[in-house]
């Protein structure tokens, strides 16, 4: 039957070349994308899979960039270590150097001041060895991880190894386990005996018995209080060593008018500042003479002996006339923190049996466990300018007052490049006769206010006088022996003015515990104490230290301060290989441990690149599409389209058949 209405033949055709249209975009997506899957709606029940590999596979790249990060990282490290290596090479050659019997003080000396350089530049490379900003050979960072993966169970942490001088025993920290003083004060005590208690040392006696002898100058002083010391160092732990050291000034251009003397030894004149120098080393007694690279000479000797200069022109040599007496280090013969202290109430002992002036006789400040040092009363004059003041080798400017407040003010102005901070602190403590308040009255200042102690018959109401006051910060207190005391936290002076003195007020001590005598007007000084924020050396040296109550300190010994390697003699020298031995060894296994590191990066970055290739695989087998299928779908769907479009033309034409069976 021939139908009009209902002729199916070309919606049928339609139908196909629809959906062989829809098959020919499909395999064009896929053979331009290489991809079988291009939505969701082409798997979805792979579509999950697709995306986890893919993620995985782009983590596992990260994980591998991170593991070439990581070998950067250990490849650094050691190569600051091996650097680090030949340095202690050098010093160990050195040290065997300085084994010789046959070589001079002078030799040894440019040995040390060799071995201490070496020092500085092994903690130079430990502080300079970074990843980036992360120092990794100077103890401030012990590890670092690196997550060469693709989970958090996939981090590998590398510990890191603090290589400096100090971690290597080579150095230790001034302040730590050795304290160096300032020139030791002339000082006769047959006239006002030292007792044996009355300096502490850690806590114990400082001598073995009362001093009593001159030590003015002329009779080695240092060298005297060094053998007082060390007889009591089995009690006190340890052990002073007196030395002596004067610098010249530099000399541009020497011409001696004259000879002069060294220690009664006569020195001749000489044309150029070798001849000088080697003119010392052979006339002069009890000194080594070493030419500085600024052109001054060092005289030098580890006896703590007075160096007298004399003679008929030694300023032509850049010395001045004078008797010069010594130094001295303390050590703890267990490595630890040197305390030195005055036996004072201050300090929490039972008496004032000492002074602070006793140990600034010795040329220390006091020092605690802290290497926090505490100065002498601070002087009546505000710093300036001119003043010769350092602070780790930075100048203390003016203070606006002379108190230790103000001070203390202008020492923590440099701290930032110092380390050093400073705080202030003053004590006086007064004895009272309650008894006289009536006529005490209002005859009493302090800090200029007077205060109205008529009705103040009982300590506590003196107290409350005060503090009602409101002087600054000084507080008035009770101590624990029933006696008042003012404290001023910041260091202020505290001036007592009083026009009937000694009747209520009756005696006073100040910081230091010294007795001071009543007076109309009494002005007491504060002292200032100085801490170090890493606790490490504070140096302090300048002409006019005494300004702060400091003893000049940190002056460098033989060897330097902070060395533990000597090779001042053969024995130390030969005692300095077995730490020298040491280090290399540390720096060895350090090395070691730096090179399994890598080797254990390089395993798992080795198996991490195994997962990432069997992942990509497998997702290719999933996601990739087969070109041969495609192109072959691709084709097929070509030629059937083809026909259809073909047989739908066919099917059109069928209207003309209709038509002529019409007509």
């Amino acid at each position: 039957m021939i139908s009009i209405i209902n002729s199916s033949s070309a919606p049928s055709i339609q139908k196909n070349l629809s959906d062989q249209i829809k098959q020919i975009t499909e395999s064009s997506e896929r053979l331009s994308s290489g991809k079988r899957i291009n939505s969701a709606s082409d798997e979805p029940g792979l579509i999950s899979t697709v995306s986890k590999l893919n993620a995985k596979i782009a983590s596992i790249s990260q994980g591998l960039l991170n593991g070439f990060q990581a070998i950067t990282l250990t490849q650094s490290a050691e190569s600051g270590l091996s650097e680090i290596n030949n340095l202690l090479s050098m010093i160990r050659a050195l040290a065997v150097e300085g084994s010789d019997t046959t070589l001079t003080d002078a030799d040894r000396t440019t040995l040390q001041v060799e071995i201490d350089a070496y020092l500085k530049e092994i903690d130079s490379i430990a502080s300079n060895t970074k990843f980036d900003d992360l120092t990794l050979l100077d103890g401030k960072n012990t590890s670092v991880s690196f997550n060469i993966g693709n989970d958090a169970s996939s981090s590998l942490s590398i510990n890191l190894v603090d290589s400096d001088s100090v971690a290597l025993d080579l150095s230790a920290t001034s302040g730590v386990s050795e304290f160096t003083s300032g020139r030791v004060t002339s000082f006769n005590y047959s006239g006002a005996n030292l007792a044996a208690n009355d300096i502490l040392i850690n806590g114990e006696n400082a001598l073995a018995a009362t001093l009593s002898t001159d030590l003015t100058s002329g009779n080695n002083t240092a060298a005297a209080l060094e053998t007082a010391i060390n007889a009591n160092s089995n009690t006190h732990g340890a052990t002073a060593t007196a030395f002596n050291s004067l610098t010249s000034s530099i000399i541009s251009n020497l011409s001696m008018s004259n000879t002069f003397t060294i220690n009664s030894n006569t020195i001749s004149i000489q044309t150029s500042l070798s001849d000088l120098v080697a003119e010392i080393n052979q006339e002069a007694s009890g000194v080594t003479a070493l030419l500085n690279s600024d052109n001054s000479i060092t005289l030098s000797n580890t006896s703590g002996n007075d160096i007298v200069i004399g003679g008929n022109a030694p300023s032509d040599s850049g010395f001045t006339t004078g008797t010069y007496l010594g130094y001295l280090k303390l050590v703890n013969n267990d490595g630890t923190f040197v305390k030195i202290e005055a036996n004072t109430l201050a300090n929490g002992y039972s008496s004032n049996q000492g002074n602070i002036d006793d140990i600034a006789r010795l040329g220390f400040n006091e020092v605690d466990s802290s290497t926090q040092i505490s100065s002498d009363l601070v002087s009546t004059n505000a710093l300036t300018v001119s003043h010769d003041i350092k602070i780790n080798d930075t100048v203390v400017g003016a203070s606006t007052s002379s108190s230790a407040a103000s001070k203390a003010v202008s020492i923590n102005a440099i701290s930032s490049t110092t380390n050093v901070t400073a705080s202030g602190h003053n004590l006086v403590t007064i004895v009272v006769n309650n008894s006289q308040s009536s006529a005490a009255a209002s005859n009493i200042s302090i800090n200029g206010n007077a205060i109205n102690f008529s009705s103040a018959n009982t300590l506590s109401l003196t107290i409350s006088a005060i503090n009602n006051a409101a002087i600054g910060d000084i507080v008035a207190s009770a101590n624990s022996d029933g006696n008042l005391q003012l404290i001023s936290s910041s260091g202020a002076d505290i001036i007592i003015a009083s026009s009937s003195a000694g009747t209520y007020f009756t005696s006073h001590t100040d910081a230091t515990g010294a007795n001071i005598s009543t007076a109309s007007s009494v002005t007491f000084k504060g002292q200032i104490q100085l801490t170090h924020s890493s606790t490490d050396t504070i140096k302090i040296s300048g002409d006019d230290v005494a300004e702060i109550g400091m003893q000049a300190q940190a002056s460098t010994s033989f060897p330097s301060a902070g060395s533990t390697i000597s090779v001042s003699s053969s024995t130390n020298a030969a005692s300095a290989l077995t730490k020298i031995d040491t280090a290399i060894d540390t720096i060895a296994n350090t090395r070691a441990k730096f090179g399994s590191a890598e080797n254990r990066i390089e395993y798992r970055m080795n198996v991490l690149t195994n997962v990432q290739i069997a992942s990509t695989s497998r997702l290719s087998k999933i996601e990739d599409a087969d070109f041969a299928l495609e192109t072959a779908k691709f084709t097929k769907s070509q030629i059937i389209s083809q026909a259809a479009s073909s047989m739908l033309a066919q099917a059109n034409a069928n209207s003309n058949v209709l038509l002529r069976l019409i007509n």
